[in-house]
């Protein structure tokens, strides 16, 4: 990648370490220093000063009769303590004179004496190894200068010259000793510990593991007792509790606090407070804080000189940096290490190993990605990091029982099998268990109970500031950036290092406040409140706190305003729930007691949803099953295991995620810190010396190379595509799933209030006529009135409604049927005396139709798919059991005499013209029964047997009015859409046609084949055209399919059933499959999970629904989006406001502009170091550098430019393609190698125009090379007074600001560049302020950057010399200036054809960015270095 900087670095050091390109003034003999200040005048006495250099100050002392001290000042007698200004105190100085080495001096002058103008003499200074140099030329040229003789000893120039020292970099000299002494006491200290540690455990065997599974709260009966078996289970519970598995286990060891390692682990953390105190004496003692030494040259230090001081610190910092990374690599561990380990039985603490994984799979993350994947996993296994590791303190009960809280779960230590685990305490199992525990628990079981469970509240230790602190700032490159800081703090770069520290901690803060903002947010989410529940306890109604409910308890269900705080199940008596905030259903839902029947078993599952009461939801109405008597239903979960529960441990405990994007980004960093390295060895070859400076060059490369912004800037992307993303009404709860959204390639989609309205509308029914040749249908009604007399009392009767005030609630398709009636219900057990407790009336009003008296009702069951109800009709007294559900559901159980010969036909029809279809059977009931016999009968009673069908009802699903326009958008955007239905097949291919997710090509009409399982045989699967109903092979099916792909045919889309699609999965069929199916329906929740799943094997994968039934699948999912502020789609990575999908449009819309926007900050921070390194290089070779003000505007444009480029807000319209994730993909590498190319072919250029100005254009630039064998490089900032750092200084500038522009360039994802006015704003006026700099005559702002400067004279000489009229004295002009000439001014014409230079090389950049890389070279990259890209459908 770097290849033709290193070749450059070879040839200009090819030649005894210098170019055959520079040897500085070789012509020009020594240079001349001009313009020196000469120092003051001393003299043996007053007297003998020099008239002319007489202060006034010093003379008016004299005439007052006062006496003139060593230190200038005048008093009537000097003390002794006075500070001489006339003497070399510091070691290793003496004045220049040797003969006035000796004796007391007086100064002639003062500061304060106008009347001395000073002295200005011209020198040769030749070129010396010392770091201070010798004074000697200046007092030379100055005693040649003046009109006075000083070489009497009386008169001498204030001039000391440092006494050349032979520097010890003996490594044991005592300098070195601190460094030494703090690590070896602390590796004394922790060897002597790990003796005593590994001395005390080796008794403590491995038995005293114990590996158990993650507890998980979905749960199955069992009745095994988990106390009787092996201690490496697979399933853990009590005898009365059930538990279910994952398949990542967790380790347990038991650890004691041990006094010893509380001092050892002490130690560790006093020595790094040491090492950043010794750090910051080095820092300080280089700005003189200790020694009020300056570090321009006059004065001494603790550590003796700078060059020793420097290999302290360089010593140091790197003991410190390797600390600290050893500090990490063991922080998981560190606390059980400085524990000690003992039998778990015995333990204080328990150490909780568990497996890290990343849960949700990448699809075509490509070879390197995969590589790293796999590197990372063999790692982790050779330095057994592959868990993830957590210390748990061990608390105990009143009763003495010791636990454990891990992940909201309580483990419970059991003696008899010597181990921690959960408990969940399981209800039932049977419905008429249920009955029979309505008895409630009595007081010391529900103790015991609470000791095993723990408290029903979701416990999760909450973070405090410090530890969130210490969690933020730990991070591996929080050390990279904190040891780059210090780099720049001790080098004379604090100005840059205060303000990048201020942007890194105010940025780690600000994450800090957010992350404790979500915490307190979970966590009001996950409290319960209320003034308490009343529970059947011994025998008596008492009330409780909520925290004190257990599985179990017997409690009154009342309406409230508070949510409900467990889970239960209705035993007597219903009620009406609002689960919105749960499932995001908007219309209430009517919950019903189990029925005392032995032969059904209660399971915490959609089979008996209707009968369960979850925790979050609100009771709005109780309906007792006898006036006066409560309510009642049995506590079957509490805490964490509740529903809610389970969404508070998702948002806690997120699966987490990788990307090609991240992965990548694991191989960048290595390489630029390689690159780095190899930076640093160049560096210190180029600057021709191997001491401690050339380290801090290096350093400075490599902090720039990888820039410690670069975390910060990647994020910034999604962090503002977040803002945008909520001011529009959706809100994302994971930052990263941003940019993995901006690849999404598959869109799932649920149908009914996603694609289609909430709500059903009631069209009509279609009934059953008797006629002579057998059944047949009706014509389809819409009227009432006019519905045969069994299907309006199957309207009136057979649903779930129930009243609440004055309006009906239910399940929205039997309040739809319901309002259809326009009947009044009254409430169950009133205005009826039949003696059958549960009686409902419903009174009609329409056709003069008889009250009707609903006896029993049964609710509707996912896995019968219909409802029952036990009707009587108060007229002629008959009975009638009145069933409802799905056609194929009561056709299988309806008489088949009683069947049109079309119904099957006639129902598919329906369903394909978009439509519901629910079907009516009744069975009436002998007259021999009694009501309440009748009342008494069983379920499977009244559904076997002599059920007649009776019609169908009809109810249509409509679109949403946008839902067309917004799958379109997204088909034109290149995502495949797909539908994942629970509804009915034929409906799912009806809506997917009208929404245009099913459409035709200029080959024609599109052939859409159903596939449903043999009814005679469950694994195997039929295929049907639905044109003509005609069945097709597989054979041929597959030969359509192959022929369709290729483009050449008529299009053809498969829709499978949920029981096909599993058959197809087992017999290994639906992968290949997969994208030809667009709809998927009949699915379970379950099923709509696996099938996002195999999408995910194969592409980039998102789902949208409502945030119920499909709230699995939206976890599940790379990216899911819950159109519903209900609680539950807080598992979903994204929850939109408003319920269109259109908000799926716009978050992609989001995240392609995000991810694009990562990979230009990306790419301008990786261009701003190599254009830093390239230049760099050129200029440690000239041995020139930049003003600090430079550099400040160097690194304080950065942060600017990188933040308003994420400015830049999506494209209108999303384009067909994705933009790239791969940091080391074709694209992205041509784009940033030839960008870096270009860049050093113009730095080049422009060192070559520079140095070709020594023979053209009145060679001006003749003998006017600076040549750092004269200067001390440890001052940098002295080495930008020179036209060599001047030039380079603009160019890099230039070309780093150009870079951010050149990135901004891309109007596929992201609005055109001109329209980012913010960028536009920060970039002009960065160009603005650099053109004047190039541009400009001396003046004070070109001075305050050391570009086209000079002193007075020196501009004065260049005036006279070359006819120029700049200004000679202007605010801010500098009175020293480090170089011979005393200036560095260009001459206009040359700076003309410089800033046309940084002009041209933002053109060439523009044109190969746009022209090239972002046209022919993604087409040639694609063709020369393909990627297995997945052909799909959109």
């Amino acid at each position: 990648m770097h290849a033709a900087i290193v070749a450059l670095a070879a040839v200009l050091g090819m030649v005894e370490g210098r170019a055959f390109l520079h040897t500085p003034n070789a012509q020009c003999g020594v240079p001349v220093k001009m313009d020196a200040t000469c120092p003051i005048v001393c003299a043996r006495s007053v007297a003998q000063c020099p008239k002319a250099l007489l202060g006034a100050t010093i003379a008016a002392c004299v005439t007052t009769g006062l006496t003139v001290c060593v230190d200038g000042s005048c008093r009537s007698q000097c003390p002794a303590s006075v500070e001489p200004v006339c003497v070399c105190a510091k070691t290793g100085f003496v004045l220049a004179d040797a003969s006035a080495s000796t004796g007391t001096w007086l100064p002639c002058s003062t500061a304060a004496d106008t009347n001395i103008l000073p002295i200005n003499v011209n020198y040769t200074d030749p070129p010396s190894v010392l770091y201070d140099k010798p004074n000697l030329p200046v007092w030379k040229a100055c005693q040649a200068t003046a009109n006075f003789k000083v070489s009497d000893g009386n008169v001498v120039f204030n001039t000391c010259n440092a006494v050349p020292q032979t520097r010890t970099k003996n490594p044991l000299a005592p300098e070195f000793l601190a460094t030494y002494c703090i690590m070896s006491i602390e590796v004394l200290i922790l060897f002597i510990y790990f003796l005593i540690k590994i001395s005390r455990e080796r008794n403590v065997a491995e038995k005293d593991f114990i590996r158990i599974q993650e507890y998980s709260p979905t749960s199955t009966p069992t009745s095994k007792n988990p106390f009787e078996r092996d201690v490496e289970l697979q399933d853990i519970g009590s005898s009365s509790s059930t538990s279910n598995v994952d398949m990542d286990g967790l380790r347990f060891t038991g650890y004691r606090t041990d006094p010893i390692g509380v001092i050892a682990n002490m130690t560790v953390i006093i020595t790094s407070f040491i090492w950043m105190i010794l750090l910051a004496i080095l820092v300080l003692d280089y700005y003189s804080a200790f020694s009020r030494f300056n570090f321009r040259r006059d004065s001494d230090l603790l550590f003796n000189d700078h060059e020793l001081l420097s290999t302290v610190f360089i010593v140091s910092w790197h003991f410190v940096l390797v600390w600290f990374l050893g500090l990490k690599a063991v922080q998981e561990r560190s606390e059980s290490y400085f524990g000690r380990r003992v039998p778990i039985s015995e333990a204080t603490l328990v150490q909780i190993e568990k497996k890290v994984v990343d849960s949700v799979a990448i699809a075509n993350m490509g070879a390197i990605a995969e590589f790293v994947r796999s590197f990372e996993a063999r790692m982790r296994r050779f330095f057994r990091a592959e868990h993830s590791v957590s210390m748990i303190p061990v608390k105990v009960t009143s009763n003495g029982r010791r636990y454990i809280e891990f992940e909201c779960v309580r483990y419970v230590y059991d003696d008899r099998a010597g181990r921690f685990q959960p408990f969940t305490f399981s209800v039932g199992p049977t419905f008429a268990d249920l009955h029979q525990q309505v008895r409630g628990l009595g007081s010391s079981e529900a103790h015991d109970r609470t000791e095993l469970v723990g408290p029903n509240v979701i416990a999760f230790p909450a973070d405090t500031f410090y530890t969130a602190l210490v969690k933020e700032f730990s991070g591996i490159f929080y050390i990279y950036q904190m040891m780059s800081l210090w780099t720049w703090y001790y080098y004379a770069y604090y100005y840059m290092g205060l303000v990048l520290t201020f942007v890194i901690v105010s940025s780690g803060l600000s994450k800090v406040r957010v992350f404790l903002q979500s915490q307190r947010r979970v966590l009001s989410m996950a409290n319960f409140s209320g003034s308490g529940v009343r529970v059947l306890r011994n025998g008596s109604w008492v009330l409780v706190s909520t925290e004190d409910l257990v599985p179990g308890d017997v409690i009154e269900v009342v309406a409230s305003t508070h949510v409900l705080p467990v889970d239960a199940v209705l035993v007597d008596g219903g009620a009406v729930c609002d689960e919105s905030s749960l499932t995001g259903e908007a219309l209430p839902v009517v919950k019903f007691p189990v029925k005392n029947d032995p032969s059904l078993t209660y399971r915490r599952d959609d089979s008996t949803k209707s009968n369960s009461l979850y925790a979050g939801c609100f009771v709005l109405e109780t309906q007792p099953a006898q006036k006066g008597k409560p309510v009642l239903a049995i506590v079957t979960a509490t805490g964490a295991v509740t529903s809610k529960g389970r969404l508070v441990k998702d948002i806690l405990f997120p699966s987490k995620v990788s990307f090609v994007f991240q992965e990548h980004l694991k191989v960048v960093f290595f390489m630029l810190i390689l690159w780095g390295i190899v930076m640093l060895v160049l560096s210190i070859i180029l600057l021709g010396t191997t001491g401690a400076d050339a380290w801090f060059y290096g350093m400075f490369t490599i902090s720039q190379v990888l820039s410690p912004l670069l975390p910060a800037v990647l994020v910034i992307g999604q962090s503002v595509a977040s803002e945008r993303l909520a001011k529009k009404g959706i809100l994302c709860v994971d930052l990263d799933r941003i940019t993995l959204s901006g690849k999404v390639k598959v869109y799932c989609f649920d149908k009914t209030g996603t694609l289609t309205k909430e709500g059903l509308n009631f069209l009509g029914i279609q009934h059953s006529l008797i006629s002579a040749g057998g059944p047949k249908f009706g014509a389809v009604l819409n009227d009432f009135g006019s519905f045969p007399t069994p299907i309006r009392y199957a309207m009136l009767a057979c649903h779930s409604v129930t009243m609440v005030g004055d309006s009906p609630v239910g399940n929205f398709v039997d309040v739809e049927m319901f309002r259809t009636t326009e009947a009044r219900l009254g409430r169950p057990g009133e205005g009826t005396d039949l003696g059958v407790p549960d009686t409902t009336v419903v009174y009609p009003t329409v056709n003069g139709d008889p009250d009707l008296q609903i006896l029993k009702r049964f609710e509707f069951v996912h896995s019968n798919a219909y409802m029952t109800v036990l009707m009587r009709d108060p007229s002629d007294g008959k009975m009638y059991a009145y069933l409802k559900g799905s056609f194929e559901k009561i056709r299988d159980i309806c008489e088949p005499s009683s069947l049109p010969g079309d119904a099957e036909n006639n129902a598919r029809f329906h369903a394909s013209e978009g439509c519901y279809v629910l079907a009516f059977a009744r069975k009436e009931i002998p007259s021999t029964i009694s009501v309440s016999e009748a009342a008494s009968l069983a379920r499977s009673t009244l559904e076997k047997g002599g059920i007649n069908f009776i019609g169908l009802c009809l109810f249509r699903n409509e679109l949403k009015h946008d839902t067309a326009d917004a799958l379109e958008e997204l088909r034109d955007g290149g995502c495949r859409v797909v539908m994942i239905t629970g509804d009915n097949m034929d409906t799912g291919v009806f809506v997917a046609k009208r929404c245009g997710m099913i459409r035709s090509n200029e080959f024609g009409e599109v052939l859409v084949f159903k596939g449903d399982v043999d009814p005679k045989d469950s694994a195997k699967v039929i295929w049907t055209n639905t044109e003509d109903g005609s069945v097709i092979s597989q054979s041929s099916l597959s030969s359509l399919l192959a022929a369709a792909r290729l483009g050449n045919y008529r299009p053809t889309e498969l829709a499978v059933t949920g029981k096909a699609f599993n058959a197809l999965l087992t017999a290994g069929s639906m992968r290949n499959l997969l994208f030809d199916t667009r709809v998927f329906a009949r699915m379970s929740p379950d099923d709509k999970v696996m099938c996002v799943r195999l999408h995910m094997e194969k592409a980039i994968t998102a789902m949208c629904g409502d945030g119920g039934n499909d709230a699995g699948a939206l976890k599940a999912a790379h990216s899911g989006i819950a159109l519903s502020e209900a609680e539950s789609s807080v598992v979903a990575h994204f929850s939109s406001r408003d319920r269109s999908i259109f908000s799926c449009v716009e978050l992609l819309r989001e995240a392609r502009c995000a991810l694009d926007i990562s990979f230009a900050s990306y790419k301008y921070l990786i261009m701003y170091g190599e254009i830093l390194a390239f230049l760099g290089l050129i200029q440690y070779y000239f041995t020139v550098n930049m003003s600090q003000a430079m550099w400040i505007l160097i690194d304080g444009s950065t942060v600017p430019l990188s933040w308003a480029l994420t400015q830049a807000v999506p494209a209108k319209r999303l384009a067909r393609t994705r933009p790239t994730a791969r940091l080391l993909g074709p694209e992205t590498v041509i784009s940033v190698v030839g960008m870096i190319f270009i860049n050093c072919i113009f730095g080049i250029v422009a060192v070559v125009m520079l140095y070709g100005e020594r023979t053209t254009n009145g060679n001006w630039f003749s003998c006017q090379e600076f040549d750092g064998a004269y200067y001390d490089i440890r001052r940098w900032w002295e080495l930008a007074d020179n036209f060599e750092g001047a030039v380079t200084g603009i160019l890099i500038v230039f070309q780093i600001v150009h870079a951010a522009a050149v990135f901004g360039i891309g109007r596929v994802y992201r609005s055109g560049f001109f329209k980012n006015v913010t960028f536009m704003a920060i970039y002009g006026s960065i160009l603005v302020l650099l053109s004047v700099l190039t541009l400009s005559d001396p003046n004070a702002l070109t001075c305050a950057f050391h570009i086209n400067c000079g002193t007075s004279a020196a501009i004065t000489r260049l005036n006279q010399a070359t006819g120029t009229k700049y200004a000679i004295n202007f605010w801010g002009q500098p009175t020293e200036y480090y170089t011979f000439s005393g200036h560095n001014i260009l001459p206009m014409q040359f700076r003309l054809r410089l800033w046309g230079l940084a002009m041209g090389n933002l053109v060439v950049l523009i044109a190969f960015q746009w022209g090239v890389v972002l046209t022919f070279g993604r087409a040639i990259a694609k063709r020369q270095w393909p990627q297995t890209r997945l052909l799909y459908k959109p």
